[in-house]
C-alpha cells in the first residue's frame, strides 16, 4: 500500500533527516520523499492549522521539541500506530503508540580547552557549583547557556534539572551570578566556545557539540559524572496524513535496526539498545526525559510562570544574545 501511495511528506527541525532519508530512498526508491525543515514552533502551528481546517497534513512529524510533540499528541493531532518494532523500544521512549522517541542523546558540558585548564573544568554539576562558589572569577562573563524564557529546549532542560538535582536552584543562582550570556542559538553558542569568546557552555546536546569538536580540537566535552539528561527526537504520524501507509513504512524504517544504525553512524546515539553502533552504550548516570505526559507540565501556564519567575530572578545579572540568531 505504501508503494501505491508513492509519496511521503515529512516536516522536521532535525538535521538528521538528509542521510536518513537518503538511506530510506535507496531501500524504497518507489516512494518520493518531500522534506520541509522548519522550526518547532512553525511545525506545531502547521500541524494544528491543517488539521483544524480539515485539510490533508504532513505524513510524519519529527522534532527535537519533545514537549511540543507530546502536546500535539495529547491534543489529538496524532494517529495510533503500533509498529512491529515497538517491543524493542526501551521504557519511556513510546507514548500511547503514537509518539516515538528515536534517539537517546546525552546533554553535556562543553568548554574551550585553551580558556579552562583540564584540571579546573568541572566534571559534574556538583563540581560546577563548587567552582562557581569558590572561584567565581574563573568563569565570570564566560558562560553561555540556553535562555529558558526564549528557548523551548532551555525550558525543558531547566524543568528536568529542577526535578532531578536537589541543588538545581543553588546552581542556577551561582550560574546567574557569573554573568552568563543567555542564548537561543546552539550554533552561535558553539561558535563562541570555538573562538574563545565563551569558555563554558552549560547543557548542550552531545551529538551537536561533538560535530563541532570534530572540526575544532580546542572544544572539550564533559558528560557530568553525577547525572546527565538524555533527550530524544520524537516522531508521530498526524491524524490527517495524506500518505499514512508510506508514513508507517518510514517510521518502521527509523525504528528498525537498519534505520537505527544509520542514525548511529551520524554520531548520534540511537534509542534501541540492541543495535551495534559505536554509541550503543550509554554513559553512566543517564536520566532520560521520558516521552509522555510529564512533559506537558512544561507547558502548563501556572507552572511555567513559577519556574521562569524563579529562574529570571537567578539570572538577573545575565546578558541576552541578540534575538536575531544570525547575529554574532
Amino acid at each position: 500500500m505504501a508503494r501505491r501511495e508513492g509519496a511521503l511528506k515529512v516536516i522536521t527541525n532535525t538535521s538528521l533527516m538528509g542521510p536518513v532519508v537518503g538511506a530510506f530512498r535507496r531501500r524504497w526508491p518507489q516512494i518520493a520523499v518531500h522534506l520541509l525543515d522548519i522550526n518547532s514552533t512553525q511545525i506545531a502551528e502547521r500541524v494544528r492549522a491543517l488539521a483544524d481546517a480539515g485539510r490533508t497534513g504532513p505524513d510524519l512529524v519529527w522534532s527535537t521539541a519533545m514537549d511540543v510533540q507530546v502536546k500535539l499528541i495529547n491534543d489529538g493531532y496524532a494517529q495510533v500506530y503500533k509498529s512491529p518494532h515497538r517491543a524493542a523500544m526501551p521504557d519511556g521512549s513510546v507514548w500511547r503508540d503514537q509518539g516515538y522517541g528515536l534517539t537517546a542523546e546525552p546533554i553535556v558540558f562543553v568548554y574551550n580547552r585553551e580558556r579552562i585548564a583540564d584540571d579546573v573544568v568541572p566534571r559534574s554539576h556538583a563540581d560546577l557549583l563548587r567552582l562557581l562558589d569558590a572561584r567565581s572569577g574563573v568563569l565570570d562573563g564566560r558562560i553561555t547557556m540556553y535562555d529558558a524564557e526564549q528557548s523551548g529546549v532551555g525550558l525543558m532542560q531547566l524543568s528536568a534539572d529542577v526535578q532531578i538535582y536537589p541543588d538545581a536552584w543553588p546552581l542556577m543562582e551561582a550560574l546567574g551570578a557569573s554573568r552568563p550570556r543567555l542564548d537561543t542559538s546552539g550554533k552561535r553558542m558553539m561558535g563562541q566556545i570555538a573562538d574563545g569568546r565563551m569558555a563554558f557552555a552549560y547543557n548542550m546536546n552531545q551529538s551537536y557539540a561533538a560535530s563541532w569538536a570534530a572540526e575544532a580540537p580546542q572544544i572539550g566535552l564533559i558528560t557530568p559524572s553525577d547525572y546527565h539528561l538524555s533527550v530524544s527526537r520524537v516522531a508521530f504520524i498526524p491524524r490527517n496524513a495524506g500518505h499514512p501507509n508510506a508514513a508507517k513504512l518510514f517510521l518502521d524504517f527509523l525504528l528498525s535496526r537498519e534505520g537505527q544504525r544509520v542514525i548511529g553512524a551520524l554520531g548520534i546515539r540511537p534509542v534501541r539498545n540492541d543495535v551495534d553502533t559505536p554509541l550503543r552504550t550509554a554513559a553512566p548516570g543517564a536520566r532520560p526525559i521520558r516521552v509522555g505526559p510529564a512533559l506537558l507540565a512544561n507547558l502548563d501556564q501556572a507552572r511555567r510562570t513559577r519556574l521562569l519567575g524563579r529562574w529570571s530572578e537567578a539570572m538577573r545579572m545575565a546578558t541576552r544574545a541578540p534575538s536575531d540568531i544570525s547575529a554574532p
